[in-house]
């Protein structure tokens, strides 16, 4: 018999028609990764997420019928858990309880909200923890722009999240470059596409940017947005800067406008979120360089995406990306937008740098596959849990 994994998340999550559907993560694939490993120690997953009832068919696609879902109370952001905390730790405690005594190991993604109170219940129970660090509350508000308050709220969160995880922990994409880390990689095998030999970029006098993700505030989408605009006012007479922008969320009508006023509504395409991962990829691989501008992330998986269809990154080294930085495995910019825009400019002059990034994304997407990291983190925890495998 294996090891019985309950994992902790803030992820939000509808249910419809009898079936579960993240709101816009993936984490769950990464998961599922996890239960498919040859021989895997982990028999079982209980994956807890804020639950809600949808109103409508989601657009993301349901979890693996696998997971055994553990619906807890829903709530708006940090704020909204603050404003709520002592009626939702009332609600989350029975259900937390009775999945966290059945188990062999609680793996808590921080930052968490019900941190604190899984530790507490996994003490009790004398269930072994680990804390799963997928990046910082008070970085995403010192992205956004919010005030010392904010960002003192965020320290506190984040803190609480590692305490809670105990003395065990996985900081996500930390010591990828020297072969010690992980990171919940989506990337098959099968995805790794072979571009050695192909121009760069694809199109000569056609340059085309890339980005995806969730369109919401504190993603430097504005700063990419004017940094495209400064491409443009800069190229030459017969050539054309263009972005793809991969996702959708609320921000997308205040983008929309702030590209007219820099002028280059035009020059950008807005394709929605993409369900289908073939199409996404495809999406990707139609651009020339992916650019991720976030001041505050941890490691975005998106960037491996890249990298496995071909395409050099330039990224604000944020989170853990600073490694790959460090390795020369993406190239690194400022946030702002003349920052970005140096860097992007700095791959046309020299476009052999481009085709060593994208050569070397290649290899690195080739060595970080889920199922390369799904059997990594299997191998890690499976001396954590408080009952061996097979027992």
């Amino acid at each position: 018999m294996g090891i019985r994994v309950v994992v902790i998340d803030d992820n939000p999550h509808l249910r419809w028609d009898g079936r579960v559907y993240p709101v816009n993560a993936t984490f769950h694939r990464f998961l599922a990764g996890v239960l498919d490993v040859p021989g895997s120690p982990v028999s079982s997953i209980a994956h807890c997420v804020p639950l809600r009832e949808a109103i409508a068919e989601p657009r993301t696609l349901p979890l693996d019928s696998r997971l055994d879902v553990v619906g807890t109370s829903p709530f708006d952001g940090i704020a909204g858990y603050l404003r709520r905390a002592p009626a939702l730790m009332r609600a989350n405690a029975p259900l937390l309880r009775h999945a966290i005594a059945t188990a062999d190991l609680v793996w808590i993604k921080v930052p968490a909200s019900n941190a604190l109170l899984a530790a507490w219940l996994a003490w009790r129970a004398g269930v072994p923890r680990f804390g799963y660090v997928a990046g910082s509350a008070r970085a995403v508000a010192g992205g956004r722009g919010l005030g010392p308050g904010a960002q003192a709220v965020g320290l506190a969160y984040d803190v609480a999240g590692r305490v809670a995880g105990g003395r065990h922990r996985i900081v996500v994409g930390r010591g990828l470059v020297d072969g010690s880390g992980i990171v919940t990689s989506l990337v098959e095998p099968a995805e790794i596409r072979d571009v050695s030999g192909a121009p760069w970029p694809a199109i000569p006098w056609r340059l085309r940017l890339g980005w995806a993700g969730r369109l919401a505030e504190g993603k430097g989408l504005e700063a990419l947005i004017d940094a495209a605009g400064l491409l443009a006012s800069a190229e030459l007479e017969g050539h054309r800067v263009e972005l793809v922008l991969i996702g959708d969320g609320p921000a997308r009508g205040d983008l929309e406008a702030h590209a007219a006023r820099a002028g280059i509504a035009d020059r950008i395409h807005w394709l929605g979120y993409v369900a289908d991962r073939p199409t996404y990829l495809d999406a990707l691989a139609s651009c020339d360089v992916f650019v991720s501008p976030s001041p505050a992330e941890g490691f975005p998986k998106v960037v491996l995406d890249a990298m496995a269809v071909g395409l050099p990154v330039v990224a604000t080294p944020s989170g853990t990306l600073d490694e790959l930085v460090a390795g020369r495995r993406i190239a690194a910019a400022g946030s702002d937008p003349d920052g970005l825009a140096a860097t992007i400019s700095a791959l046309v002059r020299r476009p052999e740098t481009a085709r060593a990034l994208r050569e070397g994304g290649l290899a690195f997407a080739s060595e970080h596959t889920r199922p390369a990291e799904a059997a990594r983190f299997a191998a890690r925890v499976a001396s954590w849990a408080k009952r061996p495998v097979g027992a």
